[in-house]
């Protein structure tokens, strides 16, 4: 095999970042550091190779400062101007053999060596995440561009096959006792794919660092994390081989976690760039009850886990849905909702939104500072064994709506989501009444009005959540929240009204009742007054009797 020329990730420029000024730059991570005051976020060829890319970031930062060992120490990093970046330098020239991603003995995130009985590696489209199993979803790449790609975009699918690689038949690394007849059998996702990920970003790369630089003492929201000397990650780990290199071993803190080597990995090549690689089976992670060290993802109880465990609670990941806007599970984000940790809450927050409640309430941050929240995740497909969709949406938020102080903010946000759903709903039930007044079943044409219910409410949603603040008038702005539902989604009932036919408008007996247009109006009227009452006057508010019946 070719052998690869040197390529030192500590200087190299293979890190894709985007700027205030609004282009993409690749720098090296020192230039990450020393530019961060003029970058808003880390990117990638996917949106999750961003949030991978930028759990190894924090992964240094975190070695680096070792710490920070509690509040204080994070708080002389938030108000000194810039980030250490003279600590971080210090650093990678320290560890900087490790981070070679072609070196003989220490390859960047991989197994020098690594290899099959029978050496082979296999094409690109094992490592590429946009081209699963050869077929090209969500890209345009083929022939060349598959054949060959260069060593910066290389790197950054190398550590994102250690966060989001799927499930499925590895290929069977000799040295690993859990290959059989030449096969690396499944032992799940890599690590962060389990994740409906959420990652807190601030108004630059600065803040988005700072703001997810956990302290590692008392008063950290993760309750699994150790000591900080303790917390090593993988390059600062003796080399790993094929086999697993801690056996039932949960992370001991963010460097290990960020790290965490769910799958093998070498590159091959040539002069030209990366040609093919190995992907083989890595370390696996029990996901249940994983919020005691993953601060990046909200947790649901899972009554199906607790029994299959013979456990009284389990939390798993709660992962984001494609066809579901982030803003309808606001509610799981904020900390003002949930129980505490240990009890027997329905969903737990990231613990990243409790920490940001946490510094706000000691003044460390302005309660207006605004958080863009991102969640970003893959579905996948056939068993997890294929990538299926991606997912990447944000939502703004000022800090004060996650403070357990301004309980009443984090409330009133989660009572606008469930008065746009109840809206929709709304909405959806007069679909499906029109279509049977005209003879249809209904329920495709109520999964349409919903869907067309929440596009419309989807951008006005954001805008309203964006602007809410510890000095909102609570009553005011959520009287202009229902009136704005009450607006878009009357304007919706309208149109489907009118186009429901004479058909719709005759009617017919359903369900031992007659149904018509007109009759399905009224319905969804007294609908919309309990959906969203602060929208109509008083006058108008008058419960309508004979309107209650079931739709």
């Amino acid at each position: 095999m070719t052998q690869l020329p040197r390529y030192d990730l500590t200087a190299e420029p293979w890190i894709p970042a985007l700027g205030l000024d609004g282009a993409v730059h690749e720098l090296s991570p020192i230039d990450v550091f020393a530019r961060s005051d003029e970058l808003v976020s880390i990117g990638g060829e996917l949106p999750t190779q961003g949030f991978a890319l930028t759990r190894v970031l924090l992964a240094i930062l975190h070695r680096a400062v070792r710490g920070p060992e509690d509040i204080t120490d994070w708080a002389e990093l938030w108000r000194a101007p810039g980030l250490p970046v003279d600590d971080v330098a210090r650093y990678l020239a320290q560890w900087r053999r490790r981070f070679d991603l072609f070196s003989t003995e220490a390859p960047f995130l991989q197994v020098a060596g690594l290899s099959t009985a029978k050496g082979e590696f296999s094409g690109l489209e094992k490592l590429i995440a946009d081209v699963p199993n050869g077929h090209p979803y969500f890209t345009t790449r083929a022939g060349r561009a598959l054949q060959c790609i260069g060593f910066a975009e290389a790197a950054r699918w190398v550590v994102h096959a250690h966060a989001f690689d799927p499930s499925g038949i590895k290929s069977g690394a000799a040295g690993d006792p859990r290959v059989k007849g030449g096969k690396g059998y499944p032992i799940g996702i890599a690590w962060a794919g389990n994740l409906g990920g959420v990652l807190m970003q601030g108004t630059t790369l600065r803040d988005t660092l700072l703001l997810n630089l956990l302290p590692y003492g008392e008063q950290s929201p993760v309750l699994g994390w150790g000591e900080s000397d303790d917390d090593l990650p993988v390059w600062e780990r003796p080399l790993l081989t094929a086999a697993v290199e801690r056996e039932g071993a949960s992370p001991r803190g963010p460097a290990d976690l960020y790290t965490w080597p769910s799958r093998r990995v070498r590159l091959v090549g040539n002069d030209a760039g990366v040609t093919g690689v190995l992907v083989a089976n890595g370390d696996p992670l029990p996901v249940q009850d994983a919020f005691s060290f993953e601060p990046m993802s909200a947790w649901r109880k899972s009554d199906a886990q607790a029994k299959k465990l013979g456990r009284q609670l389990v939390y798993m990941p709660r992962e984001h849905h494609v066809d579901r806007a982030f803003w309808r599970g606001l509610a799981a984000l904020l900390p003002a909702g949930a129980a505490q940790r240990t009890g027997g809450a329905d969903t737990l927050p990231p613990a990243m939104s409790e920490w940001l409640a946490l510094i706000q309430l000691h003044g460390h941050v302005p309660h207006d500072y605004m958080i863009q929240t991102r969640a970003v995740g893959i579905v996948y497909g056939s068993n997890n064994s294929v990538v299926d969709e991606l997912i990447d949406d944000e939502l703004s938020l000022t800090v004060a709506v996650l403070q357990s102080e301004h309980r009443a903010l984090g409330l009133a946000a989660v009572d606008a989501v469930n008065a746009a759903e109840a809206a929709v709903r709304a909405l959806g039930s007069l679909a499906r009444n029109l279509q049977e007044a005209a003879g249809g079943d209904g329920a495709g044409a109520a999964d349409r009005a919903r869907e067309l219910g929440f596009a419309a409410l989807d951008a006005p949603f954001r805008r309203w959540v964006a602007e809410l603040g510890p000095d909102s008038d609570l009553i005011e702005v959520e009287e202009r929240w229902h009136r704005q539902v009450r607006r878009i989604v009357r304007g919706l009932a309208d149109e489907l009204l009118e186009d429901s036919g004479p058909a719709a408008w005759r009617g017919r007996e359903v369900n031992q009742r007659h149904l018509d247009s007109a009759r399905a109006d009224v319905f969804f009227s007294a609908a919309l007054v309990e959906a969203v009452p602060r929208a109509f006057a008083p006058a108008e508010h008058q419960p309508i009797q004979q309107t209650k019946e079931p739709v």
